[in-house]
């Protein structure tokens, strides 16, 4: 059936469109690097990939818009060597839910693709740790809002070190918003992992 797909359906570059893979090694290679940044309060550590800069933007919009999955496999293997080399061996990951009106029009969410695609390369588990209360969407939004941030519920009894991960860090509201709900008496470490951060 794969094969089958394949042929029907050849991968292609999210960015170039050339057939081969959903991230080709030449356009892989132009996305700028993540700058140093400040982890937002209720984390121990944050980690982010690239800077939301030039072609990134169009790689996050691709996986957020346009369900371009042929891109996780990159994306994962990636972000796959923050989890491997964390100074606190991590024991979960989740990720930081998008609104479930946004996941209906969609039809998925984006970041649970990431943090699934990062798990399966990283060998991580990956579990829903986080529902997201009722607010306004974080897309859009103005600087004030988004500092204000979405609110989260912890779901399950997740423990030990469990990264929370999520395509875009703006102003880190939303980061520090899952770190808040994810700490628990049996949650000794919580960490951030976004494939972008805004310089």
């Amino acid at each position: 059936m794969l094969i089958v797909l394949d042929l029907l359906m050849p991968s292609r570059c999210a960015l170039c469109r050339r057939p081969g893979s959903g991230l080709c090694s030449g356009c892989a290679r132009t996305l700028p690097p993540a700058p140093d940044v400040l982890t937002p309060p209720g984390l121990d550590d944050c980690w982010a990939l690239l800077s939301y800069d030039g072609d990134t933007r169009r790689l996050v919009a691709e996986l957020k818009y346009r369900n371009h999955r042929d891109a996780l496999d990159a994306v994962g293997r990636a972000l796959a060597v923050y989890v491997r080399s964390a100074r606190v061996p991590v024991t979960e990951l989740t990720w930081a839910p998008t609104s479930s009106s946004r996941r209906r029009a969609r039809g998925y969410d984006q970041a649970e693709l990431i943090a699934r695609a990062t798990g399966a390369c990283a060998d991580v588990p990956v579990a829903a740790r986080l529902r997201r209360c009722a607010g306004t969407a974080q897309t859009g939004a103005g600087r004030a809002q988004r500092l204000a941030g979405p609110s989260f519920e912890p779901c399950g009894t997740p423990s030990g070190h469990v990264v929370v991960i999520d395509d875009v860090w703006t102003t880190g509201a939303t980061l520090a918003a899952a770190g808040r709900a994810l700490r628990t008496d049996r949650v000794e470490h919580v960490s951030g992992l976004v494939l972008a951060v805004r310089p």
